[in-house]
C-alpha cells in the first residue's frame, strides 16, 4: 500500500471522526464547558448580574466564603439530607428491589405503583407534600382531626425540627422507584442456576442474598450511591417549591444559597465561587465513595 493510500485513509478517517463527534463535542463545549469557564472567571469578579463590566476582585469571593454562616449552615443541612438520602436509596431501595422480585403475582402493577411517583414532575410531587402538610387544610392534620387527635396537628412544614424530615419524604417518595428499578434491572441479570444451585442446598433468602445476590448488585450499588450523592448534593427544587429555604433559614441547601445570592440579592460573582467551592468538594468526596466501594466490590 502506498504511502498515498495512507494518508487519503487517515485523511478519510479523520474527516469521518469529525463528522460523528463534533456536533456533541461543539454542543458539550457551547453548553457546559463554555459555561463552566465563564462561570470561574465571574467568581473573580463582584458582578452582580446587571453591570456589564465587573470589577475583578481576585480571591476575595472564596475568602469570603471561610466567613459566611449561612453558607456553613446551608452546607450542614445539605450534608444531612444527603446523608439521609444517601442511606435511604442505597440500603432500603436495594431491600424493596429484593422484595419485589420475589413476587409471584401481580408483579407488574406493584412495581409499577412504586415507579409512578418518580414519573410526576419534581413541581407536582412538591405541591402534594406542601397540601399534605398545611396546617389547616392539609390531608395528614385533617386526618388526625377526623380520629380525634387534634392537637397532634400542626405545621409539618413551619416547625425546624420536623421540616428536614419532611423534605426528606418528599425527596425519598418520588426517587424511590426510580433507584429500586435499576436494581430489579440487575437482578434479571443473575443466571438462574446460581438459584437452583442454592436451592439444592438448602441455602435460605439471607443466605441467597449475602452469597448471590449481593455481590452482583454491588455495581448497581456503586452506580445508586453516586446518583443518590448527587441527588443531595443538588436538592434545589424541592426547597424553592415547599420551604424556600424556611423557616428563617434552616433549610438552605448549597443549592438554594447560591439561588439566593445570585438571583435574589444580585450577587452572581459571590455566587459563581460558592459553585464551585460546592463543585469541588462534590468531585472529592464522589471519588473516594466510588474508589471505597469499588474496594469492597473486589473484596466481595
Amino acid at each position: 500500500m502506498g504511502s498515498g493510500t495512507m494518508k487519503r485513509r487517515r485523511f478519510s478517517d479523520v474527516c469521518a471522526t469529525l463528522v460523528f463527534t463534533g456536533p456533541a463535542v461543539l454542543l458539550y463545549g457551547g453548553f457546559v464547558a463554555l459555561p463552566a469557564l465563564m462561570g470561574f472567571a465571574y467568581s473573580l469578579t463582584d458582578w452582580t448580574g446587571w453591570n456589564s463590566t465587573p470589577g475583578f476582585v481576585g480571591l476575595a469571593n472564596f475568602r469570603e466564603i471561610a466567613g459566611d454562616q449561612r453558607f456553613f449552615s446551608a452546607a450542614r443541612f445539605t450534608l444531612f439530607e444527603t446523608g439521609l438520602i444517601l442511606v435511604f436509596f442505597t440500603f432500603a431501595s436495594l431491600a424493596l428491589a429484593v422484595l419485589l422480585d420475589r413476587l409471584r403475582s401481580m408483579k407488574g402493577l406493584i412495581r409499577g405503583l412504586f415507579f409512578y411517583p418518580y414519573v410526576l414532575s419534581i413541581l407536582v410531587s412538591a405541591l402534594l407534600f406542601q397540601y399534605l402538610a398545611n396546617y389547616r387544610e392539609g390531608a395528614i392534620n385533617g386526618a388526625l382531626r377526623a380520629l380525634g387527635l387534634g392537637h397532634w396537628a400542626q405545621d409539618w412544614m413551619g416547625d425546624p425540627a420536623l421540616t428536614p424530615w419532611f423534605v426528606f419524604a418528599l425527596v425519598a417518595w418520588s426517587g424511590l422507584g426510580f433507584f429500586t428499578t435499576l436494581y430489579l434491572a440487575n437482578l434479571q441479570t443473575i443466571p438462574s442456576d446460581l438459584y437452583e444451585a442454592a436451592h439444592m442446598d438448602g441455602a435460605g433468602p439471607l443466605t441467597v442474598f449475602r452469597r448471590i445476590q449481593l455481590p452482583m448488585l454491588m455495581p448497581t450499588l456503586t452506580t445508586n450511591s453516586v446518583l443518590a450523592l448527587i441527588t443531595g448534593i443538588n436538592l434545589f427544587p424541592q426547597i424553592v417549591v415547599t420551604t424556600q429555604g424556611g423557616p428563617g433559614y434552616r433549610t438552605f441547601t448549597i443549592g438554594y444559597h447560591i439561588y439566593w445570592l445570585g438571583v435574589l440579592n444580585n450577587r452572581q460573582g459571590y455566587a459563581a465561587a460558592v459553585s464551585f467551592v460546592a463543585f469541588a468538594a462534590l468531585v472529592v468526596v464522589a471519588g473516594l465513595q466510588v474508589a471505597l466501594l469499588r474496594r469492597r466490590q473486589v473484596n466481595l
